[in-house]
């Protein structure tokens, strides 16, 4: 039974072992205020690339000698064989798990910090998108294993908390008496089953359709002009989320330009779309955590940031379906005493022998 078990929890290592997750590191701070993310620029090039992903994965294999009592050769950089949007996925958004294993993970870590269906809040940044809503969504799996009622939505198009201050606080003062807040967060992303990234297939249609549409209608905005200047100008106010994430965009995908569309540019800005709802989510947080008040009425507030990564749901022949992904790049506990970092402690039991850099120059 426990070799079983081994083999059932190799697809999970070997998602994440063949490259590091995204982890952004925790920079020190105070309770009333969440630091911002470092942006290190470092140049990823083929060689290193090549290690992160096969060095890991070894190491996962030979781990599991003992237990076969036969090793696991793998030829000289060769991954394993899997369909094209399971290869996409590792390579595209690595230490990415299923919604359920994401959730299992994360709400028994919340159940040990006394997370309770009575005292927690819950709330979700995610994009409106209806593909984010589904039976087996992230956020509905969350309500079923935290045992909460509802959700509040803070997110509008790309995932960004277009709630605002005014949103923000009403959510807030929903917090039970003495209670805790949990919000989940991110852009979102489809893969088709060709293992085309920024395509899905959805329900009813009889073609591919974008995910993010609203990223994607970004990127391809921002490239249709000459300059971020030019991009910034061509805007308006009759559409003003979609206005807002070009605006933001504009000056962060000057590595795209000449780069014909491609699974390697549309990962590029998703993460710059993370980047945007976790600038603009920790703007709106801090406002309320650095009231003096704010910390006699709430214990603790649980962030977990990351990356939706959605999948057709059988509309399309051939098409299977299933759970949606999530590639968790942040897990942090904020207090009044401060903040602390979560993410070792619920995704780092998987081998990772590089340190990866997010921020990473588009190569």
């Amino acid at each position: 039974m426990f070799l079983n078990k081994a083999f059932a929890l190799l697809p999970g290592a070997l998602l994440v072992a063949q490259s590091s997750a995204f982890v952004p590191a925790v920079p020190k701070g105070c309770a009333t205020k969440i630091a911002a993310v470092s942006d290190d620029d470092v140049v990823v090039d083929a060689a290193t690339r090549e290690a992160r992903i096969v060095a890991p994965l070894s190491a996962v294999l030979a781990s599991l000698s003992p237990l076969t009592g036969a090793g696991l050769p793998l030829p000289a950089g060769a991954v394993p064989s899997a369909n094209a949007l399971e290869s996409s996925l590792r390579k595209n958004f690595p230490g990415a798990l299923s919604n359920s294993a994401i959730a299992l993970r994360v709400a028994a870590a919340l159940r040990d910090r006394g997370y309770t269906p009575t005292n927690t809040l819950f709330g979700s940044s995610l994009c409106s998108d209806e593909i984010n809503d589904t039976a087996e969504s992230l956020v509905g799996d969350f309500q079923n294993k935290l045992g909460v009622e509802g959700v509040f939505n803070l997110g509008g198009l790309g995932g960004l908390p277009f709630v605002g201050i005014s949103g923000m606080g009403a959510f807030t003062s929903h917090t039970p008496v003495d209670g805790k807040i949990f919000i989940v967060f991110g852009p979102h992303v489809g893969i088709s089953n060709d293992g085309t990234v920024g395509k899905v297939e959805r329900v009813g249609k009889d073609s591919v359709s974008t995910s993010c549409g609203a990223g994607i209608g970004a990127y391809k905005a921002i490239m249709a002009t000459d300059t971020a200047k030019e991009a910034k100008e061509t805007l308006g106010t009759k559409d003003f989320q979609e206005e807002y994430i070009i605006a933001q965009l504009s000056d962060r995908l000057d590595a795209l330009r000449g780069q014909d569309p491609s699974n390697e540019s549309i990962t590029y800005v998703t993460n710059k779309m993370y980047d945007l709802v976790w600038e603009m989510l920790r703007s709106e947080i801090n406002t309320f955590t650095a009231k003096p008040d704010f910390w006699s009425g709430v214990s603790e507030v649980t962030l977990l940031g990351g990356i939706v990564v959605n999948r057709g749901h059988g509309a399309m022949e051939g098409v299977s379906g299933g759970e949606d992904f999530y590639q968790p790049l942040m897990l942090k506990s904020l207090t009044k005493d401060g903040e602390s970092d979560m993410y070792g402690e619920v995704f780092g039991d998987f081998p990772a022998l590089a340190r990866p850099h997010r921020a990473a120059k588009y190569v």
